[in-house]
């Protein structure tokens, strides 16, 4: 038995169509999508439209979640700021209608049972918080703590764009913990498109699911030009262009910089290119703004 599970797209639709040809194969038995299947990269209706195709089990990520609220009564701040958020309202402008009630439709976790395995919870966060992530420099106590009340052995999640691996103690056994990192906006400094295959295997008297993390190559130059051709360049400016910069570096770039936005004053928020310049000069690899541990905290709180 062999599952795949696809994480994090972001509208990026030739890393999606390199992973789908990487499936056909690697061949498995069933594949799962783990959230943010839409938002940051130009193809959001082309995603949906092959996921469509495809009709595999998805959960919601955050992205969906905020983008399935903008022009509703249940729209709230900061994401009613159209100059801070510009790229996510351009999602929403475009995003056809079919899809935004398919985005408002998707459960936001799910259990996977298969006869005879470990049973899988598959969240795009953390259980029961689509926004706060199992990052790799969580210590294990914290990870332990973040999935008290977790019955299912084994884990798959997204969010962080980043491949995670962790065997951690439970009150009977043990977890598996597991994310594939990203298909369209890697955070660990490789732009290949990544994601997870679990396979299921018997060893030494024991039945478990053993992960290959797939990384594979796709043209970044389509995604650069589709952003000018798209109109998301025009419409969202600078912030586009940190997106773009995600892409091509496997960096989180525009995220960071997003973080770094909650210390800000408010009259840093009229001049977005002002306020991205200077946060370039503060910030970048080995000096982000996030704080793993105080995300980790905020959770638990």
């Amino acid at each position: 038995m062999r599952l795949a599970f696809v994480a994090d797209i972001h509208g990026n639709l030739p890393a999606l169509e390199a992973v789908l040809t990487d499936l056909a194969q690697q061949a498995p038995d069933a594949v799962y999508l783990v959230g943010d299947q839409i938002n940051r990269c130009p193809w959001n209706n082309e995603v949906l439209d092959l996921l469509a195709e495809q009709a595999w089990p998805a959960i919601a990520g955050n992205h969906e979640l905020v983008v399935g609220i903008i022009g509703t009564p249940r729209n709230h701040p900061p994401f009613t700021d159209r100059n801070r958020f510009a790229v996510l309202w351009w999602t929403w402008e475009t995003l056809r209608d079919e899809h935004l009630t398919a985005i408002r439709d998707l459960p936001r976790e799910r259990t996977i049972h298969v006869p005879g395995a470990p049973a899988i919870r598959l969240v795009h966060g953390i259980p029961g918080n689509a926004e706060i992530g199992f990052f790799p420099g969580l210590d294990d106590a914290t990870m332990c703590e973040l999935l008290t009340g977790v019955e299912e052995p084994v884990v798959v999640a997204g969010h962080t764009h980043r491949p995670l691996q962790r065997t951690l103690p439970r009150p009977v056994g043990r977890w598996q913990v597991f994310n594939g990192g990203s298909v369209g906006l890697p955070y660990n400094g490789d732009p290949r498109a990544q994601y997870l295959l679990l396979d299921l295997v018997h060893d030494a008297g024991t039945t478990h699911w053993r992960p290959t993390f797939r990384q594979l190559d796709y043209d970044h130059e389509q995604v650069a030009k589709a952003y000018l051709t798209s109109g998301l360049l025009d419409a969202a400016g600078p912030l586009a262009e940190l997106d773009l910069l995600k892409v091509q570096t496997g960096y989180p770039w525009s995220s960071d910089f997003g973080i770094w936005m909650r210390t800000q004053p408010r009259t840093m928020r009229a001049d977005m290119g002002n306020a991205i310049q200077t946060y370039l000069a503060q910030h970048g690899p080995g000096n982000w703004a996030f704080d793993e541990r105080k995300r980790a905290a905020e959770a638990r709180s």
